[in-house]
């Protein structure tokens, strides 16, 4: 009965419609909600309740998505897998998470709107939408807040975040670490710091919290979701809930190869299609193989130490063309030529063009220009190796390496539109991130 009057009043509306010269196309969907009922409570500091279940009146071929959202259209809502059966149960430390990421801090009340669509079904959902009334746990972390934004600045790691909670309860002479996972039970990998007898607070630097992220499985160089919680001496954690930290690591690479250690720079760089990639943003510096072999020294070229410290960490070693595919760090690749001309493409659509790319310093020709560097790759004009010497360095050429030129070419701009592939015996070389 149910599907005959939505199919009936659908084409009642199309009907009335018919002179307008727009159709008016409403999703409809067979899936019906059986429980929990409208304004069911959920009270997360109850803790003789485990779990919670959500359920819908049929199994989707397809599998369901669990839809959480503080409104009821839906605008910035929380999607859960909810599997292929007709039922899917939340444990209470789960919704907590998850009624975080709905902007609900810790102990406050809300309504929640929820709904169910089938996988890879982005209009139809539901034939209705429920309300339920949640309060979230409360927690003993006190600072920082739920969904506090943190980003490490490599150029500031002595700045610090503040962590506190509350002690009652505890000992005086107890002992704590602040715990970081991906996890918020903290069952998964954990990376501990020790702050001994720290009476409820201790501020951490930005080094020391990106010491942390290393030990997690995180994706390198985005906003990732970190929980946070603090244990006592004797295992325990001191929250029922972790804290969620919105944090983005250091934009700095360390290349380890042998007993050498270097640290690069990296940018992300977000292109108009909506993509994004992650650039070395200064030009390869070691004389070591990743294998930590040393290069052979006729196929690399060291800047000229009469050119001055600076230059020399900027303009970096200039490679051999026959060994261009062997350099890269591990998970990294040297750009191909399509991916130079994307680059510079899409710099030349910015306000200040490819001065957006450049740095300036090392860039010497556009000194005092505006718009220099806004996107961080700090591109120098680092010249090429040319038979036995350095030229062209300090000009308005950009040389570098690419990896799928076989003409003994490598890549030029000269601040136009059009990229040039001269001759070359050697060059600079950034490379691209293979994210997963």
């Amino acid at each position: 009965m149910k599907h005959t009057i939505y199919i009936l009043f659908g084409i009642l509306l199309l009907a009335s419609c018919k002179d307008d010269k727009y159709n008016l196309i409403i999703p409809m969907s067979d899936i019906y909600l059986v429980a929990p009922q409208n304004d069911t409570k959920i009270d997360l500091n109850d803790l003789s309740v485990d779990e919670y279940s959500f359920s819908w009146d049929k199994s989707l071929d397809k599998g369901a998505k669990l839809i959480l959202d503080v409104t009821k259209d839906f605008t910035s809502p929380v999607e859960i897998d909810g599997g292929k059966a007709t039922s899917f149960s939340l444990s209470s430390l789960a919704a907590d998470q998850y009624f975080s990421q709905l902007g609900v801090k810790s102990g406050q009340e809300a309504v929640l709107y929820w709904t169910v669509k089938e996988v890879g079904n982005t209009s139809a959902a539901a034939s209705d939408v429920r309300t339920i009334r949640i309060k979230r746990m409360s927690t003993k972390l006190l600072q920082p807040e739920d969904l506090t934004q943190i980003v490490l600045a490599e150029n500031n790691p002595d700045a610090t975040v503040r962590f506190e909670w509350n002690t009652e309860g505890q000992s005086d002479t107890e002992s704590y670490a602040i715990c970081l996972s991906l996890d918020p039970e903290m069952k998964q990998t954990v990376a501990e710091q020790s702050v001994g007898n720290a009476s409820g607070n201790f501020t951490l630097t930005f080094e020391t919290l990106q010491s942390l992220l290393d030990q997690l499985p995180i994706k390198r160089w985005s906003a990732n979701t970190v929980y946070w919680n603090v244990r006592t001496s004797n295992g325990q954690l001191i929250s029922r809930s972790s804290g969620n930290l919105n944090m983005t690591e250091m934009m700095r690479f360390v290349d380890i190869r042998g007993d050498e250690k270097i640290t690069y720079r990296v940018a992300r760089i977000k292109y108009s299609d909506g993509t994004s990639q992650i650039w070395l943003a200064d030009n390869l510096r070691t004389t070591k193989y990743p294998d930590g072999t040393d290069i052979e020294a006729n196929y690399f070229k060291k800047t000229p130490v009469s050119f001055g410290e600076g230059k020399v960490n900027a303009y970096g070693v200039y490679y051999h063309y026959d060994i261009r595919n062997k350099i890269a760090p591990a998970g990294w690749h040297l750009p191909t030529s399509q991916e130079y001309k994307n680059l510079f493409a899409e710099a030349a659509t910015a306000d200040g063009q490819w001065n957006v790319l450049k740095d300036p310093e090392y860039y010497e020709s556009v000194k005092g220009k505006e718009h220099l560097d806004e996107w961080g790759l700090n591109l120098c004009a680092s010249g090429q190796w040319m038979g036995e010497s350095i030229s062209n360095h300090s000009t308005q050429y950009c040389y570098l390496l690419v990896s799928d030129n076989n003409d003994h070419c490598c890549a030029l701009h000269d601040n136009g539109a059009t990229l040039w592939w001269p001759w070359t015996t050697g060059a600079p070389a950034r490379f691209i991130y293979d994210e997963k």
